[in-house]
């Protein structure tokens, strides 16, 4: 039985593209203050599915794996990183479990607006994500 929880959205520019939300969600209001950090693996649906990642943060993803090392442009396993409603870097992470160390092969902005304060926040989600990695 459907509990008619979500209702349909309708966005600019989506096509064919269906979205639905909670009604509550659509009377949230945005909080910069409070912007959360996520480092996403190339296997999240979101950066999975193209075409809805690229309508909301404008940005196209392109796992690298399997692109000859030269004409990588962010790296061997690239992660997006979305910081409040934007992808504001690219981060090329590797574990090295021998070492205990979360490697970071590259760092690259993809945004220009206010790149102090997030670094900053970047590298205590990395402090973080690296805990976890190498939990045991």
């Amino acid at each position: 039985m459907s509990r008619r929880e979500l209702v349909p959205v309708e966005l600019e520019g989506a096509r064919t593209l269906q979205h639905w939300a909670h009604p509550e969600a659509l009377d949230a209001t945005f909080d910069a203050a409070h912007e959360h950090v996520h480092i996403l693996s190339p296997f999240d649906p979101l950066i999975h599915q193209r075409k809805r990642l690229h309508l909301f943060f404008d940005y196209a993803h392109r796992f690298e794996a399997y692109v000859p090392r030269d004409k990588r442009l962010f790296g061997y396993f690239a992660q997006p990183v979305l910081v409040g409603d934007e992808v504001v870097a690219v981060v090329d992470l590797k574990t090295d479990r021998e070492r205990q160390k979360l490697l970071l092969q590259r760092w690259t902005w993809v945004s220009n607006r206010s790149r102090r304060s997030r670094k900053r926040r970047i590298e205590e989600a990395l402090h973080r994500f690296e805990r976890f990695q190498l939990a045991r």
